[in-house]
């Protein structure tokens, strides 16, 4: 029998960033507001689960949150002392507003036309465990992020292509693989991201016995 606690937690649409949504999914974070120190541990804590324990800075990663409701002195002074809002994220500083992957669509679905893109810039990568699958190593990553700043003319901003190296490269270094050419994303596992908001289950394994030591 499955009990509610094990089952995906719901992610508000206006939660655009997959790694989050992942971790709301998971019941990590709420789906509401969350302090930005308790974010900012969590993340980190999931990030070091990845292959070869990646290591996200955690100041870092709260000087990002810290910005994600809003650049004004109000909403900064909000976040800082209340949390931050996970289901206000959309259309804030940090969301690229179609100028990205959209492989979101606004009302948090999955964009089915845009999840076979990303299959024309992956090649065939084979792991360290001797498996061959589809992946997107950083070359790869990088014609993606090109290709899709310059889809975007007319209505991007030039913050957006910097965005972007917040975003690609380091799901490269949280969940890539090592591969005979290095490290890479495994296309499946990234689709899963999106599609089903969960982590590699190499990862989750990782996490649990993390949360079971406490």
């Amino acid at each position: 029998m499955i009990k509610d606690s094990d089952m995906p937690h719901p992610v508000s649409a206006n939660n655009p960033c997959p790694f989050l949504r992942a971790l709301v999914s998971m019941g990590e974070l709420s789906d509401k507001r969350e302090p930005l120190a308790k974010v900012a541990t969590v993340v980190a804590a999931m990030a070091r689960t990845g292959d070869g324990q990646p290591v996200l800075p955690r100041g870092a990663i709260y000087a990002v949150e810290w910005t994600g409701n809003g650049l004004g002195p109000l909403s900064l002074f909000d976040t800082h002392w209340r949390g931050l809002r996970l289901n206000a994220l959309r259309n804030g500083p940090l969301d690229k507003k179609g100028a990205g992957s959209r492989l979101l669509n606004t009302d948090g679905t999955i964009n089915a036309k845009q999840v076979e893109r990303p299959k024309s810039f992956a090649e065939e990568k084979l792991s360290d465990g001797g498996v061959t699958e589809l992946g997107l190593g950083l070359s790869e990553l990088r014609a993606y992020m090109d290709a899709n700043f310059a889809r975007a003319v007319g209505r991007r901003r030039l913050v957006d292509r910097a965005l972007m190296l917040g975003e690609w490269p380091v799901l490269l270094k949280v969940m890539g693989k090592e591969g005979l050419g290095g490290r890479y994303l495994s296309l499946e596992e990234v689709i899963e991201l999106f599609k089903g908001r969960c982590f590699p289950e190499r990862m989750n394994k990782r996490m649990d016995k993390r949360i079971a030591k406490k």
